[in-house]
């Protein structure tokens, strides 16, 4: 990082190289601290905590991981939707955090938001630990690429780099509300990139906005969306039925938002 020039470069000044690789290091810092406690607790760790450690990692890789295993064990369908509720829900407070590294007062604006989704999230988690405890133990650990693997902060680096272009010339030619088209889209790849590109300046003159807001809860809801289809595409029934109630009631919650702020 220290070796990245800070300067800004390319049309309208949109990328800043020193900027980029610190979001890179930021997010696999952030991934890797799961990645590590993936790999340290192995088969020992129940359901519950894999799910929430898995979600650190990577929530979509752990929806994918546990949704397939609910297949091959449909009578674990209830635990296994656990799991996935847990990662999809740890992401908020973990995209949370990464915000308020960058920018304090713009991650203070998405604290209600963000705290409304995960509430269904919250609750499901409460219910099953307290009416099924004790989660089984997991045969094996999900499969998790290394968040600090340089492909995948390659990857990273240019999906931020895009979206950090896109949103700086959306605001040059004044089309604000392409921001949340442009949320929506990123959202369903990855919720990181567009919550960080905005976090670095909500409004183009360093002061939240509400608008940027709205944009990263968009994101938020797409992001939640696509867990959910995963979950149903790949898991069993039970987990599909599971997952489709409490990650749309997930999405609904930021919609609901939305339309009330």
């Amino acid at each position: 990082l220290p070796l990245v020039p800070d300067r800004s470069l390319g049309p309208f000044g949109a990328f800043n190289p020193f900027s980029t690789w610190l979001m890179v290091v930021l997010i696999s810092g952030l991934g890797f601290a799961g990645y590590v406690a993936i790999r340290l607790m192995g088969p020992r760790a129940g359901i519950l905590l894999m799910g929430v450690f898995g979600g650190l990692a990577s929530s979509t890789a752990s929806t994918l991981a546990f949704s397939r295993r609910s297949r091959e064990e449909p009578d674990l369908a209830e635990h296994y939707s656990l799991a996935v509720v847990a990662a999809c829900t740890i992401m908020l407070p973990r995209v949370l955090v990464a915000i308020g590294f960058v920018n304090p007062d713009f991650a203070a604006t998405l604290v209600e938001p963000f705290a409304l989704m995960a509430l269904p999230g919250v609750l499901f988690v409460a219910w099953v630990w307290w009416h099924r405890r004790p989660a089984p133990r997991v045969g094996d650990t999900p499969k998790l690429g290394n968040p600090l693997g340089l492909l995948t902060a390659i990857k990273f680096a240019a999906l931020y780099a895009a979206i950090a272009f896109l949103v700086r010339i959306f605001r040059e030619q004044g089309w604000t509300e392409g921001l949340l088209p442009l949320s929506f889209a990123s959202g369903l790849t990855d919720l990181d990139a567009i919550a960080l590109s905005l976090a670095r300046d909500p409004t183009g003159s360093g002061s939240p906005s509400f608008l940027a807001t709205q944009a990263v809860v968009l994101a938020g809801v797409a992001n939640t969306l696509l867990k959910a289809g995963l979950a149903s595409a790949l898991g069993s029934r039970g987990l599909k039925q599971r997952s489709a109630i409490v990650l749309g009631l997930t999405a609904a919650s930021g919609i609901a938002w939305l339309l009330v702020g």
